[in-house]
């Protein structure tokens, strides 16, 4: 059986986003942030009470399973909270919340691409190919937001729930009050960079799901559907190709006796297959990659098993660092003019 840990730890330090391109996405959503801070207050007589805003970075940048896509449109998750105390049936709709934030946008953004306002946030488009979502909430506390969905108008969702779930299964020692409480500030600074230095195995297992996701796209489930399917059947190994085949393989169990993937937060127990219309195309690449995973397992020259991975990890998988093995035929064979009939293999 080959062992390919060392080729799949040079793959994740491919597909994790690089450390310049993670701040790159700070320095831009912090300039967003002072922008729509800045504009939205030239209007807060207007818009009172909807005038004091609040931001909350949430999604895989903060859990650290983001990747860089095949196309490099990487992208951060940047909570917009309106802080108030009117009940649902008082507040406007969630569309004028989505304007206010387009407006406080505003226009001639030298570097942005375009802004769209989505359903469930307003994506901002920057001309080098990256983007950032910013979901919009109103909140009177922000333990409990209502998310501003345009079709399904107030929908109770917290963001931070997701983080502390996933960082409590990834045994990273998280509190939710690093995002709550400012006083909280400077441990959740060292928890984040302990959290980089320490790349749990969960999170690589994340990252490998998104990137062979990532490689199909439309077909595919999002982001948010991986990190819960990886995270829920998790298989802890010390090596990673073998954690991923057995993940994969909880995985595809499970679907198979009911094709389901509920959230473990708010909106708890909210199906998010339930609108998916690609469940054959899923499960049939699903059964692929298992196929690949299994004959590279079983494979014991770790050229051969490579590229049974790279059928579904793709051309970012490096084979050229997985060892070869060499053939050599003893010397008296060779006299004869035939090969020694016990050959052996030397990896180098």
């Amino acid at each position: 059986m080959a062992n390919l840990n060392t080729v799949f730890s040079k793959y994740n330090q491919i597909i994790r986003l690089a450390d310049d391109k993670r701040t790159e996405l700070i320095m831009v959503r912090n300039s967003l942030r002072s922008r729509i801070q800045n504009r939205h207050e030239q209007f807060a007589g207007i818009l009172k009470p909807y005038n004091q805003l609040e931001f909350q970075s949430q999604g895989s940048f903060v859990m650290d399973t983001i990747i860089t896509p095949v196309h490099d449109d990487y992208d951060l998750d940047d909570g917009i909270y309106f802080i108030g105390k009117l009940s649902k049936d008082k507040r406007p709709e969630p569309e004028l919340f989505h304007k206010m934030v387009v407006d406080a946008i505003g226009v001639n953004y030298d570097d942005v691409e375009k802004v769209i306002d989505k359903d469930t946030c307003v994506r901002v488009l920057y001309k080098s190919g990256f983007y950032i979502d910013l979901p919009i909430y109103y909140a009177g506390n922000k333990e409990c937001p209502d998310l501003a969905d345009k079709v399904r108008k107030w929908i109770l969702s917290n963001p931070v729930e997701f983080i502390a779930w996933f960082e409590d299964k990834a045994h990273s020692g998280f509190q939710k009050a690093f995002l709550y409480e400012s006083t909280m500030f400077d441990k959740y600074e060292h928890w984040l960079t302990d959290m980089r230095k320490k790349d749990v195995q969960l999170r690589r297992i994340v990252r490998y799901l998104k990137i062979w996701g990532d490689l199909r796209r439309e077909e595919m489930p999002c982001g948010l559907i991986m990190t819960i399917l990886a995270t829920n059947h998790y298989c802890e190994h010390e090596r990673d190709d073998i954690s991923l085949k057995e993940t994969l393989v909880l995985i595809e169990a499970s679907l198979r006796k009911s094709f389901k993937c509920e959230r473990p937060t708010t909106p708890l127990g909210e199906d998010l297959f339930a609108t998916y219309k690609n469940k054959d195309a899923f499960m049939k690449y699903l059964g692929y990659f298992i196929e690949n995973a299994k004959n590279a397992l079983i494979e014991s020259d770790p050229q051969k098993s490579c590229g049974h991975w790279q059928k579904s990890l793709g051309d970012r998988f490096p084979c050229h660092v997985a060892p070869k093995v060499i053939i050599r035929a003893s010397t008296s064979a060779l006299v004869a003019g035939g090969y020694s009939s016990k050959p052996y293999g030397t990896q180098v």
